[in-house]
Protein backbone atom coordinates (compact mmCIF):
# COMPACT_ATOMS: atom_id res chain seq x y z
CA UNK A 1 0.00 0.00 0.00
CA UNK A 2 1.17 3.07 -1.20
CA UNK A 3 0.11 6.38 0.34
CA UNK A 4 0.32 10.12 0.86
CA UNK A 5 -0.85 12.46 3.27
CA UNK A 6 -2.68 15.93 2.14
CA UNK A 7 -3.36 18.55 4.39
CA UNK A 8 -26.69 0.43 17.57
CA UNK A 9 -24.70 -0.83 20.23
CA UNK A 10 -25.00 -4.30 20.13
CA UNK A 11 -24.75 -5.22 23.67
CA UNK A 12 -22.98 -2.41 24.99
CA UNK A 13 -19.88 -2.93 27.84
CA UNK A 14 -19.82 -5.56 30.29
CA UNK A 15 -23.58 -6.56 29.18
CA UNK A 16 -23.06 -8.98 26.63
CA UNK A 17 -24.84 -9.81 23.53
CA UNK A 18 -28.00 -11.56 22.87
CA UNK A 19 -27.66 -14.15 20.82
CA UNK A 20 -28.71 -13.52 16.65
CA UNK A 21 -31.87 -14.82 15.84
CA UNK A 22 -31.81 -17.57 12.46
CA UNK A 23 -30.68 -15.38 9.51
CA UNK A 24 -33.29 -16.41 6.99
CA UNK A 25 -32.83 -17.16 3.05
CA UNK A 26 -30.27 -15.77 0.56
CA UNK A 27 -30.93 -14.10 -2.30
CA UNK A 28 -29.73 -14.68 -5.96
CA UNK A 29 -27.15 -12.72 -5.47
CA UNK A 30 -25.17 -14.46 -2.71
CA UNK A 31 -26.13 -17.67 -4.52
CA UNK A 32 -24.16 -16.17 -7.40
CA UNK A 33 -21.19 -15.13 -5.22
CA UNK A 34 -21.74 -18.32 -3.41
CA UNK A 35 -21.11 -20.12 -6.53
CA UNK A 36 -17.52 -18.44 -7.38
CA UNK A 37 -15.76 -20.11 -4.92
CA UNK A 38 -16.99 -23.84 -5.97
CA UNK A 39 -15.46 -23.39 -9.56
CA UNK A 40 -11.65 -23.02 -7.98
CA UNK A 41 -11.31 -19.13 -7.72
CA UNK A 42 -10.67 -17.27 -4.67
CA UNK A 43 -14.04 -16.16 -2.92
CA UNK A 44 -14.80 -12.43 -3.61
CA UNK A 45 -14.17 -10.48 -0.29
CA UNK A 46 -15.57 -6.91 1.18
CA UNK A 47 -12.60 -5.29 2.98
CA UNK A 48 -13.42 -2.73 5.88
CA UNK A 49 -10.06 -0.39 6.74
CA UNK A 50 -10.12 1.80 10.18
CA UNK A 51 -6.57 3.78 10.88
CA UNK A 52 -6.62 4.68 14.48
CA UNK A 53 -3.37 6.39 16.62
CA UNK A 54 -0.41 3.61 17.29
CA UNK A 55 -1.13 2.70 20.41
CA UNK A 56 -5.22 2.95 20.72
CA UNK A 57 -5.73 -0.45 22.43
CA UNK A 58 -4.46 -4.14 22.75
CA UNK A 59 -5.16 -7.33 20.62
CA UNK A 60 -6.60 -8.81 24.07
CA UNK A 61 -9.07 -5.97 24.47
CA UNK A 62 -10.39 -6.01 21.07
CA UNK A 63 -11.10 -10.13 21.03
CA UNK A 64 -12.95 -9.52 24.24
CA UNK A 65 -15.09 -7.00 22.39
CA UNK A 66 -15.85 -9.26 19.69
CA UNK A 67 -16.48 -12.06 21.80
CA UNK A 68 -18.82 -9.78 23.21
CA UNK A 69 -20.40 -8.72 20.08
CA UNK A 70 -20.21 -11.02 17.69
CA UNK A 71 -22.52 -13.37 18.66
CA UNK A 72 -25.38 -10.91 18.41
CA UNK A 73 -24.99 -10.71 15.16
CA UNK A 74 -25.64 -12.91 12.73
CA UNK A 75 -24.24 -12.38 9.60
CA UNK A 76 -21.58 -12.87 11.16
CA UNK A 77 -22.53 -16.24 12.59
CA UNK A 78 -23.41 -17.66 8.90
CA UNK A 79 -21.73 -19.30 5.81
CA UNK A 80 -22.91 -19.17 2.10
CA UNK A 81 -22.81 -22.68 1.18
CA UNK A 82 -22.88 -22.86 -3.03
CA UNK A 83 -26.81 -24.04 -3.85
CA UNK A 84 -28.35 -23.59 -0.73
CA UNK A 85 -31.39 -21.19 -0.63
CA UNK A 86 -30.63 -20.41 3.41
CA UNK A 87 -27.90 -19.36 5.66
CA UNK A 88 -26.33 -22.47 6.73
CA UNK A 89 -25.08 -21.82 10.86
CA UNK A 90 -21.11 -21.46 11.01
CA UNK A 91 -19.35 -23.24 13.78
CA UNK A 92 -18.49 -21.48 17.06
CA UNK A 93 -16.58 -18.34 17.09
CA UNK A 94 -12.77 -19.21 17.44
CA UNK A 95 -11.57 -15.42 18.53
CA UNK A 96 -8.24 -16.40 18.86
CA UNK A 97 -8.01 -17.52 15.12
CA UNK A 98 -10.75 -15.19 13.76
CA UNK A 99 -9.28 -11.65 15.32
CA UNK A 100 -5.31 -11.72 15.27
CA UNK A 101 -2.29 -9.10 15.22
CA UNK A 102 0.94 -8.33 14.05
CA UNK A 103 3.82 -5.44 14.55
CA UNK A 104 7.04 -4.83 12.48
CA UNK A 105 9.08 -8.13 12.72
CA UNK A 106 10.85 -10.43 9.93
CA UNK A 107 12.40 -7.73 7.59
CA UNK A 108 9.30 -7.88 5.19
CA UNK A 109 10.06 -4.60 3.14
CA UNK A 110 9.09 -3.49 -0.31
CA UNK A 111 10.93 -0.14 -2.31
CA UNK A 112 8.96 3.09 -1.75
CA UNK A 113 6.99 1.67 1.29
CA UNK A 114 7.48 0.92 4.61
CA UNK A 115 6.37 -1.86 6.80
CA UNK A 116 2.61 -0.88 7.47
CA UNK A 117 2.26 -0.82 3.38
CA UNK A 118 3.27 -4.43 2.94
CA UNK A 119 1.92 -6.15 5.81
CA UNK A 120 -1.44 -4.17 4.88
CA UNK A 121 -1.19 -5.63 1.06
CA UNK A 122 -0.22 -8.91 2.63
CA UNK A 123 -3.68 -9.22 4.41
CA UNK A 124 -5.55 -9.09 1.38
CA UNK A 125 -3.88 -12.48 -0.42
CA UNK A 126 -4.56 -14.41 3.00
CA UNK A 127 -7.06 -17.44 3.17
CA UNK A 128 -10.67 -16.70 5.03
CA UNK A 129 -10.92 -18.98 7.18
CA UNK A 130 -12.74 -22.12 6.02
CA UNK A 131 -16.17 -23.64 6.44
CA UNK A 132 -17.68 -24.72 8.66
CA UNK A 133 -15.99 -21.44 10.36
CA UNK A 134 -17.15 -17.83 9.92
CA UNK A 135 -15.88 -16.74 6.98
CA UNK A 136 -14.69 -13.34 8.18
CA UNK A 137 -11.34 -11.96 9.71
CA UNK A 138 -10.07 -9.49 11.51
CA UNK A 139 -6.25 -8.42 11.50
CA UNK A 140 -4.45 -5.54 13.60
CA UNK A 141 -1.18 -3.88 11.97
CA UNK A 142 0.38 -1.88 14.99
CA UNK A 143 2.95 0.44 13.70
CA UNK A 144 4.63 2.74 16.28
CA UNK A 145 7.14 4.45 13.64
CA UNK A 146 4.38 5.74 11.49
CA UNK A 147 2.18 6.36 14.16
CA UNK A 148 -0.66 4.18 12.66
CA UNK A 149 -3.05 0.87 14.41
CA UNK A 150 -4.76 -0.24 11.17
CA UNK A 151 -8.15 -2.86 11.94
CA UNK A 152 -8.40 -4.63 8.50
CA UNK A 153 -11.60 -6.62 8.53
CA UNK A 154 -12.62 -9.18 5.93
CA UNK A 155 -15.56 -10.90 5.26
CA UNK A 156 -17.08 -13.31 2.31
CA UNK A 157 -18.63 -11.25 -0.42
CA UNK A 158 -21.48 -14.09 -0.29
CA UNK A 159 -22.39 -13.04 2.90
CA UNK A 160 -22.53 -9.20 2.78
CA UNK A 161 -21.37 -5.82 0.96
CA UNK A 162 -19.78 -2.75 1.72
CA UNK A 163 -22.45 -0.22 2.98
CA UNK A 164 -23.52 -3.90 5.26
CA UNK A 165 -20.04 -4.44 5.97
CA UNK A 166 -19.78 -0.77 7.87
CA UNK A 167 -22.42 -1.30 9.79
CA UNK A 168 -21.38 -4.34 11.05
CA UNK A 169 -18.19 -3.73 11.79
CA UNK A 170 -19.50 -0.25 13.99
CA UNK A 171 -21.44 -3.13 15.58
CA UNK A 172 -19.14 -5.12 16.66
CA UNK A 173 -16.33 -2.72 17.86
CA UNK A 174 -17.56 1.06 18.08
CA UNK A 175 -18.26 1.99 21.74
CA UNK A 176 -21.67 3.74 20.96
CA UNK A 177 -24.28 3.16 18.19
CA UNK A 178 -23.32 4.98 15.42
CA UNK A 179 -25.70 6.20 12.57
CA UNK A 180 -23.07 4.52 9.83
CA UNK A 181 -24.31 4.61 6.16
CA UNK A 182 -27.77 6.70 5.16
CA UNK A 183 -30.28 3.33 4.65
CA UNK A 184 -32.48 3.16 1.34
CA UNK A 185 -35.77 4.75 1.21
CA UNK A 186 -37.76 2.86 -1.20
CA UNK A 187 -40.20 5.18 -3.25
CA UNK A 188 -43.99 5.01 -2.55
CA UNK A 189 -44.51 4.14 -6.29
CA UNK A 190 -43.12 0.67 -7.83
CA UNK A 191 -40.73 1.24 -10.86
CA UNK A 192 -39.74 -0.75 -13.72
CA UNK A 193 -36.98 -2.31 -14.51
CA UNK A 194 -36.03 -1.11 -18.06
CA UNK A 195 -33.62 1.60 -17.31
CA UNK A 196 -31.74 -0.86 -15.76
CA UNK A 197 -31.68 -3.56 -18.67
CA UNK A 198 -31.09 -0.77 -21.31
CA UNK A 199 -27.66 -0.12 -19.25
CA UNK A 200 -27.37 -3.76 -17.70
CA UNK A 201 -23.67 -4.55 -16.39
CA UNK A 202 -24.55 -8.15 -17.55
CA UNK A 203 -23.92 -7.04 -21.19
CA UNK A 204 -20.66 -7.23 -22.98
CA UNK A 205 -18.79 -3.83 -23.38
CA UNK A 206 -16.16 -3.22 -26.07
CA UNK A 207 -12.69 -3.33 -24.54
CA UNK A 208 -11.85 0.34 -24.94
CA UNK A 209 -14.84 1.50 -22.97
CA UNK A 210 -13.26 -0.31 -19.91
CA UNK A 211 -9.43 -0.86 -20.16
CA UNK A 212 -7.74 2.03 -18.95
CA UNK A 213 -5.74 3.17 -21.76
CA UNK A 214 -2.31 2.04 -20.62
CA UNK A 215 -3.29 -1.18 -19.37
CA UNK A 216 -3.22 -3.65 -21.96
CA UNK A 217 -0.71 -5.99 -20.06
CA UNK A 218 -2.47 -9.35 -18.96
CA UNK A 219 -3.33 -8.92 -14.89
CA UNK A 220 -1.64 -10.80 -12.52
CA UNK A 221 -3.78 -11.68 -9.89
CA UNK A 222 -2.11 -10.31 -7.34
CA UNK A 223 -3.82 -6.99 -5.43
CA UNK A 224 -1.81 -4.22 -4.00
CA UNK A 225 -3.84 -0.72 -2.77
CA UNK A 226 -2.76 2.96 -2.55
CA UNK A 227 -4.50 5.87 -0.74
CA UNK A 228 -5.14 9.63 0.05
CA UNK A 229 -6.33 11.40 2.56
CA UNK A 230 -8.48 14.83 2.48
CA UNK A 231 -10.10 16.36 4.89
CA UNK A 232 -13.97 15.71 4.51
CA UNK A 233 -14.99 19.33 5.72
CA UNK A 234 -12.95 20.48 2.46
CA UNK A 235 -14.62 17.65 -0.07
CA UNK A 236 -18.33 19.19 1.47
CA UNK A 237 -16.73 22.82 0.73
CA UNK A 238 -15.72 21.96 -2.68
CA UNK A 239 -19.11 20.57 -3.74
CA UNK A 240 -21.14 23.32 -2.06
CA UNK A 241 -19.53 25.56 -4.22
CA UNK A 242 -20.15 23.63 -7.11
CA UNK A 243 -23.96 23.28 -6.63
CA UNK A 244 -23.57 20.02 -6.24
CA UNK A 245 -23.73 16.21 -4.20
CA UNK A 246 -20.17 14.77 -2.80
CA UNK A 247 -20.95 11.89 -5.03
CA UNK A 248 -21.12 14.00 -8.39
CA UNK A 249 -17.58 15.93 -6.83
CA UNK A 250 -16.28 12.36 -6.84
CA UNK A 251 -17.60 10.84 -9.83
CA UNK A 252 -15.83 13.89 -11.47
CA UNK A 253 -12.62 14.15 -10.31
CA UNK A 254 -12.26 10.14 -10.42
CA UNK A 255 -12.96 10.76 -14.21
CA UNK A 256 -10.22 13.47 -14.70
CA UNK A 257 -7.98 10.89 -12.93
CA UNK A 258 -8.64 8.50 -15.74
CA UNK A 259 -7.65 11.05 -18.22
CA UNK A 260 -4.37 12.05 -16.62
CA UNK A 261 -3.61 8.33 -16.19
CA UNK A 262 -4.39 6.97 -19.56
CA UNK A 263 -2.42 10.44 -21.16
CA UNK A 264 0.77 9.41 -18.92
CA UNK A 265 0.73 5.61 -18.82
CA UNK A 266 -0.70 5.26 -22.71
CA UNK A 267 -0.96 8.29 -24.67
CA UNK A 268 -4.41 8.12 -25.58
CA UNK A 269 -7.57 9.21 -23.33
CA UNK A 270 -10.67 7.50 -23.71
CA UNK A 271 -14.07 7.69 -22.43
CA UNK A 272 -14.37 4.73 -19.27
CA UNK A 273 -17.14 2.74 -18.15
CA UNK A 274 -17.22 1.51 -14.53
CA UNK A 275 -19.23 -0.79 -12.40
CA UNK A 276 -20.88 1.77 -9.52
CA UNK A 277 -22.90 -0.10 -6.61
CA UNK A 278 -26.02 1.00 -5.35
CA UNK A 279 -27.42 0.18 -1.89
CA UNK A 280 -30.61 -0.85 -1.62
CA UNK A 281 -30.44 -1.70 2.14
CA UNK A 282 -32.98 -0.59 4.52
CA UNK A 283 -32.27 0.94 7.88
CA UNK A 284 -34.39 -1.96 9.18
CA UNK A 285 -31.74 -4.75 7.22
CA UNK A 286 -29.01 -2.92 8.41
CA UNK A 287 -27.44 -5.57 9.91
CA UNK A 288 -29.03 -8.71 8.34
CA UNK A 289 -26.82 -10.84 6.18
CA UNK A 290 -27.31 -10.71 1.94
CA UNK A 291 -26.21 -8.19 -0.23
CA UNK A 292 -28.51 -5.34 -0.92
CA UNK A 293 -26.27 -3.75 -3.48
CA UNK A 294 -27.58 -3.01 -7.07
CA UNK A 295 -24.51 -3.18 -10.06
CA UNK A 296 -24.95 0.41 -12.37
CA UNK A 297 -22.79 1.36 -14.87
CA UNK A 298 -22.02 4.91 -15.10
CA UNK A 299 -19.80 6.63 -18.33
CA UNK A 300 -16.76 8.84 -16.94
CA UNK A 301 -16.31 11.16 -19.72
CA UNK A 302 -12.84 11.00 -19.25
CA UNK A 303 -12.46 13.03 -22.81
CA UNK A 304 -14.30 16.51 -21.69
CA UNK A 305 -12.73 19.15 -22.15
CA UNK A 306 -12.46 20.48 -18.50
CA UNK A 307 -13.35 20.34 -15.08
CA UNK A 308 -17.03 22.19 -15.88
CA UNK A 309 -17.58 20.02 -18.29
CA UNK A 310 -17.29 16.83 -16.60
CA UNK A 311 -18.77 17.66 -13.56
CA UNK A 312 -21.88 18.34 -15.90
CA UNK A 313 -21.76 15.09 -17.86
CA UNK A 314 -21.70 13.30 -14.44
CA UNK A 315 -24.45 14.92 -12.74
CA UNK A 316 -26.41 14.41 -15.75
CA UNK A 317 -26.10 10.62 -15.34
CA UNK A 318 -26.46 10.09 -11.69
CA UNK A 319 -29.91 12.56 -11.95
CA UNK A 320 -31.01 10.20 -14.51
CA UNK A 321 -30.21 7.18 -12.58
CA UNK A 322 -32.33 8.65 -9.47
CA UNK A 323 -35.37 9.79 -11.50
CA UNK A 324 -35.56 6.53 -14.17
CA UNK A 325 -36.04 4.32 -11.05
CA UNK A 326 -33.23 2.46 -12.35
CA UNK A 327 -32.65 1.42 -8.37
CA UNK A 328 -35.65 0.05 -7.61
CA UNK A 329 -36.52 -1.88 -10.85
CA UNK A 330 -33.05 -3.11 -11.42
CA UNK A 331 -32.64 -4.69 -7.63
CA UNK A 332 -36.25 -6.55 -7.84
CA UNK A 333 -35.32 -7.36 -11.73
CA UNK A 334 -31.82 -8.52 -10.87
CA UNK A 335 -33.28 -10.74 -8.22
CA UNK A 336 -35.27 -12.32 -10.88
CA UNK A 337 -31.95 -13.76 -12.61
CA UNK A 338 -30.46 -17.02 -12.06
CA UNK A 339 -27.85 -17.48 -9.80
CA UNK A 340 -25.59 -19.39 -12.20
CA UNK A 341 -26.33 -16.72 -15.07
CA UNK A 342 -25.49 -14.21 -12.04
CA UNK A 343 -21.99 -16.12 -11.49
CA UNK A 344 -21.10 -16.49 -15.27
CA UNK A 345 -21.70 -12.65 -15.02
CA UNK A 346 -19.43 -11.96 -12.74
CA UNK A 347 -16.91 -14.48 -13.86
CA UNK A 348 -16.35 -13.06 -17.45
CA UNK A 349 -14.54 -10.38 -16.46
CA UNK A 350 -15.83 -7.65 -18.82
CA UNK A 351 -15.77 -5.17 -16.54
CA UNK A 352 -12.56 -4.23 -14.88
CA UNK A 353 -13.13 -0.72 -13.24
CA UNK A 354 -15.42 0.12 -10.36
CA UNK A 355 -15.82 3.16 -8.43
CA UNK A 356 -17.88 3.47 -4.90
CA UNK A 357 -18.70 5.95 -2.10
CA UNK A 358 -19.89 5.27 1.93
CA UNK A 359 -20.11 7.67 4.11
CA UNK A 360 -19.37 6.27 7.65
CA UNK A 361 -22.25 9.19 9.33
CA UNK A 362 -21.79 10.12 13.29
CA UNK A 363 -18.82 9.79 15.60
CA UNK A 364 -16.86 7.01 15.84
CA UNK A 365 -14.89 5.47 19.09
CA UNK A 366 -13.18 2.15 19.56
CA UNK A 367 -12.21 1.27 22.93
CA UNK A 368 -11.98 5.15 23.44
CA UNK A 369 -10.11 5.88 19.92
CA UNK A 370 -11.30 8.36 17.29
CA UNK A 371 -10.51 6.55 13.69
CA UNK A 372 -8.16 8.63 11.81
CA UNK A 373 -9.67 7.57 8.89
CA UNK A 374 -11.28 4.27 6.71
CA UNK A 375 -11.77 2.43 3.56
CA UNK A 376 -14.08 -0.05 2.41
CA UNK A 377 -14.14 -1.71 -0.67
CA UNK A 378 -14.49 -5.29 -3.05
CA UNK A 379 -11.44 -7.70 -3.78
CA UNK A 380 -11.12 -10.74 -5.69
CA UNK A 381 -13.13 -9.16 -8.41
CA UNK A 382 -12.17 -11.54 -11.59
CA UNK A 383 -10.56 -9.36 -13.88
CA UNK A 384 -10.57 -6.37 -12.09
CA UNK A 385 -7.81 -3.60 -12.70
CA UNK A 386 -8.97 -1.10 -10.55
CA UNK A 387 -11.39 -0.69 -7.72
CA UNK A 388 -11.69 2.98 -6.67
CA UNK A 389 -13.06 3.93 -3.57
CA UNK A 390 -14.24 6.84 -1.32
CA UNK A 391 -15.28 6.59 2.37
CA UNK A 392 -15.96 9.17 4.83
CA UNK A 393 -15.28 9.68 8.09
CA UNK A 394 -16.72 12.36 10.52
CA UNK A 395 -12.80 14.49 10.07
CA UNK A 396 -11.38 12.46 6.83
CA UNK A 397 -12.00 11.69 3.38
CA UNK A 398 -10.42 8.44 2.29
CA UNK A 399 -9.59 8.02 -1.93
CA UNK A 400 -8.33 4.60 -2.33
CA UNK A 401 -7.75 2.46 -5.11
CA UNK A 402 -7.54 -1.41 -5.55
CA UNK A 403 -5.34 -2.18 -8.48
CA UNK A 404 -3.65 -5.12 -9.96
CA UNK A 405 -0.42 -5.21 -9.51
CA UNK A 406 0.43 -5.67 -13.14
CA UNK A 407 -0.43 -2.38 -13.21
CA UNK A 408 1.48 -0.16 -10.97
CA UNK A 409 0.97 2.61 -12.39
CA UNK A 410 -2.94 2.69 -11.33
CA UNK A 411 -1.40 3.51 -7.59
CA UNK A 412 -1.12 6.99 -8.51
CA UNK A 413 -4.86 6.86 -9.36
CA UNK A 414 -5.55 8.72 -5.49
CA UNK A 415 -2.89 11.30 -6.54
CA UNK A 416 -3.87 12.40 -9.63
CA UNK A 417 -7.66 12.34 -7.52
CA UNK A 418 -6.33 14.82 -5.24
CA UNK A 419 -5.07 17.28 -8.02
CA UNK A 420 -8.23 16.87 -9.64
CA UNK A 421 -9.94 18.04 -6.71
CA UNK A 422 -7.80 21.18 -6.66
CA UNK A 423 -8.69 22.14 -9.92
CA UNK A 424 -12.44 22.26 -9.23
CA UNK A 425 -11.38 24.30 -5.94
CA UNK A 426 -9.70 26.19 -7.78
CA UNK A 427 -12.31 26.79 -10.40
CA UNK A 428 -15.68 26.59 -8.15
CA UNK A 429 -18.01 29.66 -8.71
CA UNK A 430 -16.59 30.89 -11.69
CA UNK A 431 -18.55 28.95 -14.07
Amino acid sequence: MQVRMVTERRGGSGTGATPARAAGRTNALDRAFALVPARGRAPMLVAHVLDFPAGSFTLDELRARVAERAPGLAALGVVAVPGARSWTPAAPLDVAAHVTGEEPGGGRQRPGGGWLAEATDAVWGRALPARPAPGWDLRVLTCRSEGVQRVCFRIDHAVVDGVGAAHLVAALLADEPVVGPYPYRPPLAGRGSAAWLRASPLRRPPARETVPAGCEAAPSGRAATAYEDVPDERLRDVAARWGVGVNDLYLTAVSAAFAAFQRRWGGRVEDLRVVMPMSVRTREARLAPGNAALPAMLRLPCTAAGPGERLEAVAAQTLAHKVSGLREGGWASLLRFPPRLLRRAVERADYRLAASHIHVNGAYRVLGAVPLAAGVFGLNSPGMLGYLSLTRTESTARVLVVHDRAHAGLAGLPGLWVEALGELDELAGQG
